[in-house]
């Protein structure tokens, strides 16, 4: 059984162009946490063997937890010391990308809010890298654009501490932030599926350490 969902959030927003420049700045701040990662990976039985490489270079599907610029070079022991980076694919049947940023740019180069509220659609693209803010609340289209729940100076600086040195000299954060709006079909039979699956193998996992 097939049913469509569709998510509203206010987001930093990053293209496959942004990615590609950030993510060799992120590797550079954490490759010791990184490797530490895939050695993890490597011991468990479960998981496929790979290259350093190759482990580095994988597809994020869904999540993966980044550690904040602010504890960069560290081992992120704790769960404050990271943020969750997210991946939605595009370019298929049916799916919807639409963002839509706060700060829009004229053709003169001029900056102000997007009180038109332009849109860019998404949705041809291959893949697409959100980070929400720190409090789901934070999150919600209309608190943020009416400005009583966080400001969009609020969201700038959130994100910037987040993502500190991990970004390019030129990244203009401000046109990034604003509203990502994900149309998109799940097959749940393939979910249930998947995660019994998932449990029986953490179960046959179990019963191998006892």
């Amino acid at each position: 059984m097939k049913r469509w969902y569709s998510e509203e959030r206010v987001v930093l927003l990053l293209k496959q162009e942004d990615f590609a420049s950030i993510y060799p700045r992120y590797l550079k701040s954490n490759i010791k946490y990184i490797q530490g990662e895939w050695l993890k990976d490597m011991r468990d039985p479960n998981t496929p063997s790979v290259t350093m490489e190759q482990f580095v270079n994988r597809d994020i599907v869904g999540s993966v937890k980044w550690i904040r610029a602010e504890f960069a070079g560290s081992k992120g022991d704790e769960e404050s010391q990271f943020f969750d980076l997210y991946a939605v694919d595009g370019n298929k049947e049916g799916v919807s990308i639409v963002f839509t940023p706060f700060i829009s740019v004229d053709g003169f180069g001029n900056t102000g809010f997007n009180n038109k509220r332009i849109k860019t659609d998404l949705s041809d693209v291959e893949k697409v890298y959100y980070v929400l803010p720190n409090r789901p609340e934070f999150s919600d289209m209309i608190g943020a654009i009416s400005g009583k729940a966080y400001s969009a100076i609020a969201l700038n600086q959130e994100f910037r501490k987040k993502l500190g040195e991990y970004l390019p000299d030129n990244f203009a954060l401000e046109k990034h932030i604003g509203i990502l709006n994900y149309t998109y079909e799940r097959d749940l039979d393939a979910e249930e599926k998947a995660a019994e699956e998932a449990n029986a193998a953490e179960e046959a996992k179990e019963a191998e350490e006892k």
